[in-house]
């Protein structure tokens, strides 16, 4: 039975250890707070968000705060509630005493403390970088309320008919007043997993002061770990605001809205167009890899790569018949690609899943780019459009690698038969499709980066991994399970919500190619 009482908690005084204390005190001075207690909120907070309590001896001779300036009346119940379900789900056991609770809150102020001295150190003693940095951090915590079982790939396949969630016009409208913005928000559209407001400007200056705040905005809307996005509107004067929902409003876009599209228009044999998704407010999302004409997929484990990447392959294979378009497959996981084995426009008529492999189909890659050219020579023509007008009968070869990074950091001899396709490789219809779920520079050099225009964002942890990807942040706030920022030549940066494909999705179409 627990002893733990809100009301005796309230009246108790809380201290953390020396180090900690230290560290509190000279958090405060740099951050310009009024007292440790604020320090020690934000420490106990941060702590929250890590992983379980290490059983380590923690002096208590930090000096003491009471409950009523580290807590308050109407918030002391969350806190102990947090407290109490942070140490069940990390495995530490229920808090049945007031003494527990003392030594809880000890531990995680001890802990938070030491964090935060290193966030600090880490953004150079920067002011603006570490607020932001606490405002925008993916909480590690177990999401309590919104818990799903499987990974962030394994969304519900519903149908993409949008529920009608809560309109957050007014609470918008009234953050931005306490921001100092006059806004009219003039109407919302209800998208996926994030609704788009139209927001009227009293005054066009406050647009830079909106661009600013984004991080105190998100935290006004209690919008937890993600960030509103502004963007330009279609009217004078206006911008659109738009704002991620909770998960449990949020509508996957099932694999019946990429047969819609794929049903929409008669394929075009000299095209290849990727259906990628819907936008943020539902409209459909693709493009054409010929124009693109390769093209760089990011995102970290759980983001949605993968799926994506089968909603590319499946759009392919909606549009083209086997004498028009041949895939040539490359995985070094051996199973992302496994359910595409038996189609009958394989390039080589096996996926490649070795280094050994890998490399001899780029190697044949490469030797077929220059006997194309040699054909091209010979007709008197320049591209593969041009060649199939008199008369040769050429498919458009895409290339999927899944991991790449893997493929590189394995074998030096495969980047340069990557980057020799990605430079010539376009008119002679082979494109590239690049996947990884590690971007780095060392991996994605800048002569295959510049070479691949066409780039797709999922969730990744840093902001410098979204540079590699997209050559500025923002997918690093991305809300990861197919959510995307894609990036084309001479276009936008377009925010996509990729589409739920099931295995047995491409099974069935696999069946129908063949």
């Amino acid at each position: 039975m627990s002893d733990l009482d809100v009301q005796q908690a309230l009246s108790m005084r809380y201290r953390t250890s020396q180090e900690a204390d230290r560290y509190s005190d000279r958090l405060r001075q740099n951050l310009g707070l009024e007292t440790r207690a604020s320090v020690a909120r934000l420490a106990i907070g941060r702590s929250l968000a890590l992983g379980p309590l290490k059983d380590a001896s923690i002096d208590s001779k930090g000096l003491d705060i009471a409950a009523m300036s580290l807590f308050s009346a109407e918030n002391i119940g969350a806190w102990v509630g947090l407290l109490v379900a942070h140490s069940i789900a990390t495995g530490g056991g229920a808090i049945s005493s007031m003494e527990a609770l003392r030594s809880s809150i000890r531990a995680h102020w001890h802990r938070g403390a030491l964090a935060l001295w290193a966030d600090w150190n880490a953004c150079d003693e920067d002011y603006d970088r570490f607020i932001e940095t606490l405002i925008t951090r993916r909480s590690e915590m177990p999401e309590f309320s919104e818990a799903t079982s499987g990974s962030g790939d394994e969304l519900s396949d519903s149908t993409s008919k949008l529920t009608e969630p809560k309109d957050a016009s007014t609470a918008l409208s009234k953050a931005l007043d306490e921001l100092g913005i006059k806004v009219q928000v003039k109407d919302a559209t209800h998208g996926p997993r994030i609704t788009r407001y139209r927001v009227l400007l009293v005054n066009l200056a406050d647009l830079a002061k909106i661009n600013r705040s984004t991080s105190q905005l998100g935290l006004a809307l209690n919008l937890g770990n993600y960030l509103p996005t502004v963007s330009n509107g279609d009217e004078p004067k206006t911008v659109f605001i738009d704002l991620p929902r909770a998960k449990s409003s949020w509508v996957s876009v099932g694999i019946e809205r990429l047969r819609e599209w794929a049903k929409s228009s008669p394929g075009d044999p000299n095209k290849l167009e990727l259906y990628a998704g819907v936008t943020v407010t539902g409209e459909d999302v693709s493009f054409d890899l010929a124009n693109a004409p390769h093209l760089l997929v990011g995102g970290t484990t759980g983001s949605g790569k993968s799926i994506c990447l089968h909603s590319l392959i499946l759009s392919l294979l909606a549009r083209h018949k086997h004498d028009t378009l041949q895939l040539a497959l490359i995985d070094p996981k051996q199973v992302e690609f496994a359910p595409y084995a038996k189609l009958s426009n394989l390039y080589r008529g096996e996926i490649a899943t070795e280094i050994p492999q890998a490399r001899e189909v780029l190697g044949e890659l490469v030797a077929e780019m220059d006997a194309r050219y040699s054909v091209f020579n010979r007709l008197g023509v320049s591209n593969i459009v041009e060649a199939r007008r008199k008369g040769q009968s050429l498919p458009f070869i895409v290339v999927f690698i899944e991991e790449m990074a893997d493929l590189v950091m394995q074998d030096i001899g495969i980047e340069p038969l990557i980057a020799r396709l990605a430079q010539k490789a376009r008119a002679a219809g082979i494109h590239l499709v690049l996947a990884t779920q590690r971007p780095d520079s060392e991996t994605f050099s800048g002569l295959i980066r510049s070479n691949i225009p066409g780039r797709i964002a999922l969730t990744v942890q840093k902001g410098t991994e979204s540079n590699i990807i997209l050559d500025e942040k923002g997918a690093e706030n991305l809300l990861g399970a197919g959510d995307m920022l894609i990036r084309l030549p001479g276009e936008s940066l377009v925010r996509a919500h990729s589409v739920y494909v099931r295995t047995e999705n491409i099974t069935q179409l696999v069946k129908q190619v063949k």
